[in-house]
């Protein structure tokens, strides 16, 4: 086990916070610097300047300096966890502000001496007390978000592009706060969009003979009745009994039916039902259709989601419930459902629900209730999606360009956009360019906060060379810039008081150890060369690029 304690300790941390903190600075700003990287599985190098994934890439060599830096960068992107941006802003205020608390706790700026851990503990607290002051005048220069033209400001700044600034703020105004924008790649080498209404869920058509729009590679159906059901549908005969009743009660004549999956012998009834073979030979339509939609991956809280959209009763066997009691009466109704034939995973978009009106409502707001209770951020994630898949609109976002580097990072901007206007409709927003931290720090009394409060807009100058004007145009969300002190007071108030480090310790591996060996062939080699008359220098130089080729 390693361990490093005091001033060993005290150097490590600054080294691992500056790991991330150096770098990413850099990239803030409409001047800021991209960054070239790798991608893992021999994927090609990428160029980008999204802060979250700048900093998620970087991995020092000393596991002192890595776990710090680790410890930093989690931190650091709970900002962008939670509002979808805002992990590079986090890292200036929060690097910065370790830097500054390090320089006021030692003796002399630069030197680690023991500390006072009495004036660490104020210094926190100081810092805490003031954040609270600083989150509420945030709140209090909030603007509400009153027209689609500030919403186009919020994500040009964002996308840095106006034309597809324009594009997302028209979508995100579209599908509202309670709306989902889902950015995607494209493969057109364009942008391509679109605003859906209704609802969307995960679904597939389950043999290709139920497409009925060839074009589009659909299977569209208007004004049918829904059956809905997480029973596997494999008994033929089952099947069949349970839509002669259900047709006859309800006179109906097609129906959807939505299930985990259908098997071959009910999908071929299904099909054949819908056809009658004339005696020479040509085929008829039988008046009756069908309409089987296979939804694998749905769980029983999203069939209720569909249930409260389609007004249907879901028939849950998890709940003993039984397909041979099912009714006219449990079944729900849709102005039209579209499920795609595609091997990329398209969602089935709903409209004209029979329970769109008063049931989807209610199941929002049980939702919402739910998310806010709920403290795991992949849980909330999903509430979000769930909520979104029944709300009024659902958008998507088709990221093409020229090139895969390009095209990915476009992605990256597009989607900081996205989540810029969601984030600013949800809380309002505020002057940008790290003007309303700075104006806000102007206002209190000096201290290390107040100083780092201005190093996100004293950075964006020093990227661009000093002379950037910040128009009234350039305006960030307010949540963004809550959550930015939230998290970086928090990470460098907690990192400042570490004195103790514990990283993980790995056993060797045999590669370590071939390492080794091969340096000490090549350190004896060297003398043996050396005696036979070689350079120093030129030894030097050759050892040294062996050893490097070597690891």
């Amino acid at each position: 086990m390693q361990v490093k304690t005091g001033e060993a300790a005290q150097k490590a941390i600054v080294k691992g916070v500056n790991a991330v903190y150096d770098p990413v600075r850099l990239t803030i700003g409409p001047a800021g610097g991209n960054a070239l990287m790798y991608r893992t599985f021999g994927r090609g190098p990428r160029i980008t300047n999204d802060g979250v994934t700048i900093a998620g890439a970087i991995e020092p060599k000393d596991p002192f300096v890595k776990l710090v830096a680790e410890a930093f960068f989690e931190a650091c992107s709970k900002t962008n966890e939670i509002a979808g941006d805002g992990t590079t802003t986090t890292s200036v205020v929060g690097g910065h502000l370790l830097n500054k608390i390090y320089e006021n706790i030692n003796a002399n700026a630069g030197s680690f001496v023991k500390r006072d851990n009495v004036n660490v503990m104020a210094i926190r607290n100081q810092m805490i007390e003031a954040s609270v002051a600083v989150i509420e005048a945030v709140k209090k220069q909030a603007k509400p978000v009153k027209t689609i033209e500030e919403l186009e400001k919020i994500a040009t700044v964002s996308v840095e592009d106006k034309e597809l600034g324009k594009l997302i703020a028209s979508m995100a105004w579209e599908v509202g706060v309670d709306g989902y924008i889902d950015v995607v790649e494209g493969f057109k080498g364009e942008i391509e969009h679109e605003v859906i209404k209704g609802m969307r869920f995960p679904a597939k058509v389950p043999n290709k003979v139920f497409v009925n729009n060839q074009a589009r590679y659909e299977m569209v159906m208007q004004d049918v009745p829904v059956l809905l059901t997480n029973y596997n549908l494999d008994n033929a005969v089952e099947v069949g009994e349970l839509i002669g009743r259900l047709f006859k009660e309800g006179n109906i004549k097609k129906l959807a039916i939505l299930a985990p999956s259908f098997s071959d012998s009910v999908l071929g009834n299904l099909f054949n039902s819908q056809r009658i073979v004339n005696p020479d030979g040509t085929v008829s339509p039988s008046g009756y259709m069908f309409y089987p939609v296979k939804v694998p991956s749905l769980r029983s809280e999203q069939f209720e989601d569909v249930a409260a959209y389609t007004g249907a009763t879901f028939i849950n066997k998890d709940k003993d419930m039984k397909l041979s009691t099912v009714s006219a009466v449990d079944l729900g109704f849709l102005g039209r459902l579209v499920v795609k034939d595609m091997e990329a995973r398209e969602d089935a978009i709903a409209t004209g629900g029979k329970g769109e009106k008063t049931a989807v409502k209610e199941r929002i707001e049980e939702l919402k209730k739910q998310k806010a209770e709920t403290k795991m951020q992949n849980h909330k994630a999903l509430l979000d999606r769930r909520i979104a898949s029944m709300s009024s609109a659902v958008g998507i976002i088709r990221v093409g360009a020229p090139s895969q580097a390009e095209g990915l990072y476009l992605k990256l901007k597009v989607e900081d956009a996205v989540y810029a206007t969601k984030a600013a409709l949800e809380e309002g927003y505020v002057a940008g360019g790290g003007l309303c931290l700075k104006e806000i720090a102007e206002t209190l009394p000096q201290s290390i906060l107040t100083e780092s409060l201005k190093a996100p807009y004293n950075q964006i100058q020093e990227n661009a060379g000093g002379n950037l004007k910040i128009g009234k145009d350039i305006i960030d969300p307010a949540k963004v810039v809550r959550l930015v002190v939230e998290h970086a007071v928090s990470v460098a108030s907690h990192l400042a008081t570490v004195q103790i480090l514990i990283p993980e310790t790995k056993d060797e591996s045999p590669a370590d150890g071939y390492n080794a060996i091969a340096r000490a062939i090549l350190k004896a080699s060297g003398q043996d060369k050396k005696g036979n008359g070689a350079g120093e220098d030129d030894w030097d130089g050759e050892i040294e690029e062996a050893m490097r080729d070597n690891g």
